[in-house]
């Protein structure tokens, strides 16, 4: 083991390496590449420690792993010593990857950081939290041992069919599944789509191919959420915020889980972005009892 000296003088080089991370250009925590086993390429951003549990977490729709909320986020969790790993998913605002080649890049990321030995919380904000709660809800990897969730959103098979997300996005299934009968399913279109920002819901516009647009809005092609909340094992921490509009990512879905006795629900203030911040205390603290 080093001296105490050096141990402290590393300690205060990862702080401000991570005090800078903050105000760096996007990829400034330390951006690496990454391809799967579909042949997927991404990249993810690293925010290190020095424990033994460390952290994928998975960024919102039609956004990216390094708006400053999330990297105020990874930068907190690092800080109290849990390394910080954020993927740059195929929802991205590049809409480029399919559920299969997300489902990809979490278990390529899983089997790097495993093979340092370390113990691994799977996690999102989101569209993330959802995948999340989807990626392998009953057969994890042994490193996993927990999972994250934070404001879920995008659980399609718990969204009621006359609710306004259907409303809302119908013309654009329609729209898709006619260029797919047509042999268009690889072509990029424009596609209407919806969205949590704080407390309101706004329209977007995905510039993507039918391929991907259905993958992550067809409830026949999109993994079923009800049922991987009933296969999900493990402790999970799920934190929804008090002004979080989508009801279906309150406590009724958390206890459609089995129980654990280390899961944990929390509602902190906030809304469907501000809460992940509100909810860091109690987020560090649970990982720090793994």
């Amino acid at each position: 083991m080093p001296p105490v000296s050096l141990r402290r003088r590393a300690r205060a080089i990862r702080d401000l390496f991570l005090a800078v991370a903050m105000v760096l250009p996007a990829g400034g925590a330390g951006a690496e590449s990454l391809t799967t086993a579909t042949g997927y390429a991404t990249q993810y951003d690293v925010y290190p420690a020095d424990g033994p549990v460390a952290v994928i977490f998975l960024h919102c729709k039609n956004s990216t792993q390094a708006t400053p909320l999330l990297r105020e986020f990874a930068v907190r969790i690092a800080q109290a010593g849990h390394t910080v790993y954020l993927p740059l998913m195929p929802w991205s605002r590049k809409w480029d990857g399919t559920a299969a080649d997300a489902n990809a890049v979490i278990n390529a990321l899983v089997a790097l950081v495993a093979k340092d030995g370390r113990r691994v919380v799977v996690g999102g904000q989101s569209l993330g939290a959802t995948f999340a709660i989807t990626w392998r809800p009953g057969d994890a990897p042994d490193a996993v041992f927990g999972k994250l969730f934070t404001n879920p959103g995008g659980m399609l098979d718990m969204i009621p069919p006359t609710g306004n997300f259907w409303k809302a996005i119908g013309p654009a299934l329609e729209q898709a599944r006619a260029l797919e009968a047509a042999g268009k399913g690889r072509e990029k279109a424009i596609f209407a789509g919806t969205n949590i920002i704080g407390t309101q819901t706004i329209e977007e516009r995905y510039e993507t191919t039918t391929e991907v647009f259905l993958s992550f809005h067809d409830t026949a092609r999109f993994p079923s959420v009800r049922a991987a909340l009933a296969k999900t094992r493990g402790p999970v921490l799920w934190a929804t915020g008090k002004a979080d509009p989508i009801p279906m990512s309150k406590r009724r879905s958390f206890e459609m889980m089995p129980r654990h006795a280390d899961g944990l629900y929390v509602g902190p203030d906030g809304d469907h972005n501000s809460s992940m911040i509100a909810a860091l205390d109690t987020i560090v603290d649970w990982l720090g009892r793994r």
